[in-house]
């Protein structure tokens, strides 16, 4: 099921981003693998935070993403940075045909790995979860996926692909504006949680940060792997 965005979850999205610098630590991992003449997709961009970071270290960046609101966001802020050599589509990334230097998924979800092999030159980098836990909602509410490190990895190799693998952790926990801010965020990933439980979560998850902007934090670090099949090399 594709991630459903609204204006309330892209200001929580944006919000974590620049207070952890997740984005800006994900790219400074994806760099090694770019050559400045090379051009990127970023295939089902969101709101194209990684994206950004990574334009300025390639020739071209297409960002591609099926949900026009968040293209315009992407554009939005593409202009604001700068960045003249980052294009937009508005497309399910499933159904490009234009081949690239390097295709980037980035918590795609499940997809057809020989499809995406096909647009890609030289490499696909694909970024997938370590695993299904969390720490920002109540675990009893959290949905598994199969998208994970230990499922792209039985995946890989049923298909017999050559890959290599890179295990990080990276800050990326929640600010919120307000305690109501924090209980509408519980609420928005575990919708059938009760009262009780929204305030027992938050009593023993929510921190106290002390700024104006952003008076609480629920912490939290993204473990995840990144894939990198390299078409040059066979690996």
């Amino acid at each position: 099921m594709r991630f459903k965005w609204n204006e309330q979850n892209m200001e929580w999205f944006l919000d974590a981003s620049s207070y952890t610098g997740f984005h800006k630590a994900l790219a400074r991992k994806i760099i090694p693998h770019l050559k400045a003449d090379d051009t990127l997709c970023d295939a089902g961009c969101g709101l194209g935070r990684l994206g950004i970071e990574l334009a300025p270290y390639v020739k071209e960046l297409t960002a591609v993403d099926v949900n026009e609101e968040v293209i315009a966001a992407v554009r939005r802020d593409a202009d604001a940075a700068g960045l003249r050599d980052l294009h937009t589509k508005i497309i399910d990334a499933e159904l490009l045909t234009e081949r690239f230097d390097v295709v980037l998924m980035s918590f795609f979800g499940e997809s057809d790995f020989t499809h995406f092999l096909k647009l890609c030159r030289r490499k696909l980098i694909r970024i997938v979860s370590a695993s299904n836990s969390s720490s920002l909602y109540p675990e009893r509410y959290r949905c598994t996926v199969k998208s994970v490190v230990p499922g792209v990895e039985d995946e890989l190799r049923s298909i017999g692909i050559d890959f290599s693998l890179e295990m990080h952790s990276i800050e990326f926990g929640q600010p919120l504006r307000s305690r109501q801010s924090a209980e509408r965020f519980i609420l928005n990933n575990a919708p059938e949680a009760t009262g009780e439980e929204v305030a027992d979560f938050l009593g023993m998850n929510l921190v106290d940060t002390g700024r104006d902007d952003f008076p609480f934090y629920l912490p939290a670090v993204k473990e995840l792997g990144i894939f990198t099949i390299d078409k040059e090399s066979g690996k």
